[in-house]
């Protein structure tokens, strides 16, 4: 029987954030402008996707944060026998975004397309996403531990986003189910 990738824990815990995160705002192809999402899915703590998206001239992020561990209720529901919907707290907060932003350097600047793909199939791993489109173009990558694999273009664009995601004001929405 073959491994389907798509099929492991890492796959399944993105599907379910993308799920229940801000909608995806992709442009026009040929537009010139462009659409960023990564998504940080850590062994501790709680998940996180900030999006980020031109328009013309402006530019947009909207940043999804998981007030509960979506991997804690994804393993807790594999032990169990029981089928049922979990309630899980999202916030998700929206504005404009700054053209000087240290974030769009290191996707504009350089060369994203090349941007290495590691992905582990393990629970126990920190797992990242990355799509990243300029509407003639597009990329979707995936890595587990880049700090420990010290891969140098995934450590900058994380360490951006944690700043990027401080610029839109908070807000909460509460009581989101996930769908099995």
């Amino acid at each position: 029987m073959l491994n389907d990738p798509h099929s492991s824990f890492s796959h399944e815990i993105e599907r379910q954030a993308s799920s229940l995160s801000s909608a995806l705002v992709l442009p026009e192809p040929n537009s010139r402008n462009f659409s960023f999402r990564l998504s940080r899915f850590p062994i501790e703590g709680t998940e996180t996707i900030v999006d980020i998206h031109s328009s013309g001239e402006r530019i947009f992020i909207s940043v999804t944060r998981f007030l509960k561990s979506i991997r804690r209720y994804i393993l807790e529901s594999k032990k169990s026998d029981f089928d049922y919907d979990i309630k899980l707290g999202v916030e998700i907060s929206i504005s404009e975004f700054d053209q000087n932003e240290p974030i769009l350097r290191e996707f504009i600047n350089s060369n994203i397309f090349d941007i290495t793909s590691d992905l582990s199939q393990r629970t126990d791993e920190n797992h990242f996403f990355l799509f990243f489109t300029d509407s003639h173009n597009c990329i979707s990558s995936g890595i587990s531990n880049p700090y420990e694999k010290h891969e140098e273009q995934w450590i900058r664009l994380l360490n951006r986003t944690y700043g990027a995601e401080l610029t839109p004001p908070r807000r909460t929405f509460k009581g989101i189910s996930i769908l099995k």
